[in-house]
């Protein structure tokens, strides 16, 4: 019972300032330490309190022990082995996939402890990283180069050009490109020291499309975002001293998919200058199959993995995730789907493909699911009619990729299409490894032969 009339009086001397009750024993010892306290600065303050309120002290330290073992967990339960085939140092492929995979579960970790969405979070850390190398990256990377933030049509952009184009009456070529990120993380900074490696080597202005993210914004607003700003560039090419018959689009991942989905757009657009190239790094093309080999084989790599795939397609589709182990398991698509052309694109080797008009299609009650077909949102799923006429293709994929078979299986439906192709795969390579290029040996190789095409194309 003192105790607890110790503490009930020591919070009234703290609310009324200056006023003592009767002094007990225990309010002499009050008084004498208030009178103490008074006196010490205060980080001497600071310390007596502490140790005057060991609870919160012990309380303080029980809060950065759990934080300490939560990051040792997080990163033993990341850790994952590197198969032997990816290219030495396999440190780089171990190292991106303990980022992305701690990132992901401190995103969902944060969520749940109401700090924001799991695609905020995830988009928030993976970001916070990726500028700390940035930061100790240094600017030198943009020594030669004019850079500038702007708006194309009302979408934001970052222009690179070159000071060396300034200098010659001749126009140069241009090149529209697309970060990656699943539509939901990332931006034009994460991408900055790529977009003006290629600007530099090229000789090329290139801009780089800052698109709205999902889920905020939820498909068709990464599409409208590139279709916007591409034709805006092609339309007013002549400003940035840029031959307008010489502008390709590129992308990797998910800017992969949008550089393909804005060449099919734009190819039925007659009163605009054809696109010189589609190069596609690691594109991300279809959401009919996860059950593709490269699914089945790489689903579970942390470099990208089949889980976060799902996620990264409901998010653009409809964010909504009480689907996800629906598309995992492949039941978000019925029988006629299964048994059509549409499936036949993703899977070569099936037989007994049934031709079937979207419009007949009975599809599960899933929000926007009919948008799975449409090929502005995969565009694997084109028509044969649509791909025939499209501009000369580049497509680069890697092994431990688990999107391999996207951009295996879009390059033989355009050589099937009479569509020039330069596929180059990387058999001991892996998702998104062309952004280590200044570091990782393969990158830096598979940077030069991207390189070679596009300075060969345009």
């Amino acid at each position: 019972m003192s105790s607890f009339k110790v503490q009930a009086k020591s919070t009234s001397v703290k609310a009324q300032k200056g006023a003592y009750p009767p002094c007990s024993k225990n309010d002499r010892r009050l008084n004498r330490i208030r009178r103490l306290s008074l006196d010490l600065d205060n980080s001497a303050s600071k310390s007596l309190k502490s140790e005057l309120c060991p609870d919160r002290t012990i309380m303080a330290v029980k809060v950065a022990l759990v934080f300490v073992a939560v990051a040792v967990l997080l990163t033993y339960y990341c850790d994952q082995p590197v198969p032997e085939g990816i290219a030495e140092p396999r440190l780089y492929a171990k190292v991106q996939g303990m980022v992305f995979k701690i990132s992901a579960n401190l995103a969902i970790i944060g969520e749940y402890l109401g700090v924001g969405t799991e695609p905020q979070n995830l988009r928030s850390v993976m970001e916070a990283i990726v500028n700390v190398g940035l930061k100790l990256k240094g600017s030198s990377y943009r020594e030669g180069l004019k850079v500038t933030d702007t708006m194309f049509d009302g979408v934001k952009v970052r222009v690179y050009e070159p000071v060396s184009a300034a200098q010659i009456s001749s126009k140069v070529p241009g090149l529209v490109y697309f970060h990656g990120g699943g539509w939901v993380i990332l931006n034009v900074d994460t991408h900055d020291p790529l977009t003006a490696h290629v600007a530099e080597q090229l000789g090329a202005v290139v801009v780089s499309v800052d698109y709205r993210l999902a889920p905020e914004h939820v498909f068709p607003a990464a599409f409208d975002d590139s279709v916007a700003a591409t034709k805006f560039f092609l339309q007013n090419a002549e400003k940035y001293n840029v031959d307008r018959t010489r502008i390709g689009i590129s992308g990797d991942s998910a800017g992969g998919n949008l550089a393909a989905a804005v060449t099919l757009a734009l190819a039925k657009e007659e009163d605009l200058p054809k696109l010189k190239t589609q190069a596609l790094i690691n594109p991300i093309l279809q959401a009919i199959n996860f059950e593709t080999p490269s699914y089945i084989a790489h689903g579970h790599l942390n470099t990208l993995t089949k889980d976060k795939i799902v996620s990264f397609w409901l998010w653009y589709l409809n964010n909504d995730l009480s689907f996800k182990k629906v598309f995992e398991a492949n039941n978000h698509t019925g029988v006629q789907i299964k048994k059509s052309q549409y499936a036949g694109y993703v899977d070569p080797k099936m037989v007994d493909v049934t031709t079937v008009k979207k419009e007949n299609i009975k599809f599960p009650e899933i929000p926007n699911i009919a948008t799975i077909l449409d090929p502005r949102f995969a565009p694997l799923m084109a028509d044969d009619a649509d791909l025939k006429g499209l501009p000369p293709t580049y497509v680069m994929t890697c092994e431990y990729d688990v999107l391999r078979d996207d951009g295996v299986m879009y390059a033989k439906r355009l050589e099937k299409a009479r569509v020039e192709v330069n596929h180059d795969h990387y058999e001991h390579g892996f998702h998104a490894f062309l952004n280590s290029f200044d570091d990782y040996e393969l990158a830096g190789i598979a940077m030069q032969n991207y390189l070679a095409y596009l300075k060969k194309i345009l």
